[in-house]
């Protein structure tokens, strides 16, 4: 067996490190803050190219929740319009905490359970689980429910397999959305021509935003944001949520092609995930973002008003199986 999982105390708190010693693909995650994938490097021939992006000393100070490593957003991705929305008749309001609406979720930089890590004949893998009730208890009465959440990595070869679980262990029904926040590297060496890059991205429809926030109006891609045929990350200025994703056998992948180091790295996921955010750091060169998104911006307040914007509701002792996936060509 070619895999293992090593435990290493930091700064803030044990980083747990998923290894394939025959290919020298590793995973790193930070449970103790939002289980946060903040370290991931995959091969391409004879090299391991780091592909996720984070600050240098995260797992010693982890801050900036939204804008290190792989975010992971529950139960709502991106913003709730002023923190207020509400559900079967009762209003709710959560603390704004960004432009005075309020983002992210919950489990975004709280302390997680891991409640597995071993080698398996599939690989490595680390288990995270996350409640409401238990791991951000001051948010129980912003949200109509208790929540549990459980994500999955597993490293084998060149593919890193996330898999996520929502299930709903209260007697009333629980909405949610769901999505992650990962900062990608391209091009994947720091020397790297960005002119000599390329960014594909399956959408043929985007959500209309107005201060960042969806009005409910869907429209045909302009050209600015029409990756179906790739546009190179130099010159990017994006914060976009594009949607009318192309799905082949029941899922799609999102493409960031590196044509000097003759190497792909492809995010795919399931029909589960319906929108895609990009967005481009202004202050950061060379990374992107790509957001896979069960829902839209804002998705409770518009489904409110009877449109389709992704919600999803489960009842009691139900479950939502969903899977992306990160991994390397050539």
């Amino acid at each position: 067996m070619t895999y293992r999982v090593d435990v290493e105390k930091r700064g803030g708190g044990d980083v747990y490190t998923l290894r394939d010693e025959a290919t020298g693909a590793s995973a790193s995650v930070l449970p103790s803050y939002g289980f946060n994938l903040f370290d991931l490097r995959l091969p391409v021939g004879d090299r391991v190219l780091p592909i996720v992006v984070a600050a240098p000393d995260f797992a010693d100070a982890p801050a900036g929740a939204g804008g290190n490593g792989t975010p992971i957003l529950f139960p709502f991705p991106n913003r709730i319009r002023q923190g207020r929305f509400a559900f079967q008749e009762k209003e709710y309001v959560i603390p704004t905490n960004k432009g005075g609406n309020a983002i992210h979720g919950f489990a975004v930089d709280v302390p997680w359970d891991v409640v597995e890590h071993r080698a398996t004949p599939d690989g490595a893998v680390v288990e995270g689980r996350f409640q409401l009730s238990v791991h951000a208890p001051q948010h129980c009465d912003h949200w109509p429910t208790d929540a549990v959440l459980y994500v999955r990595y597993t490293l084998a070869g060149r593919m890193l397999t996330m898999q996520i679980t929502v299930s709903n262990p209260t007697a009333e029904d629980l909405p949610y959305g769901f999505g992650i926040h990962p900062y990608f590297r391209l091009p994947f060496q720091p020397d790297g021509d960005p002119a000599r890059t390329r960014v594909v991205i399956p959408a043929s429809r985007i959500w209309e935003l107005k201060d960042f926030l969806s009005t409910g109006a869907i429209q045909d891609v302009p050209e600015r944001l029409d990756f179906r045929e790739g546009k190179q990350i130099q010159g990017l200025k994006l914060d976009d949520v594009l949607t009318g994703l192309e799905y082949v056998d029941g899922g799609g992948a999102c493409r960031l092609m590196d044509l000097d180091a003759d190497a792909e790295f492809r995010l795919g996921y399931d029909a589960s995930f319906r929108e895609l955010v990009v967005f481009t750091p202004p202050t950061r060169p060379g990374v992107i973002s790509i957001e896979p998104y069960t829902q839209t911006t804002d998705a409770i307040n518009l489904q409110a008003r009877g449109l389709d914007a992704g919600l999803r509701v489960l009842g009691h002792g139900e479950e939502h199986v969903m899977t992306l996936t990160m991994r390397t060509i050539g």
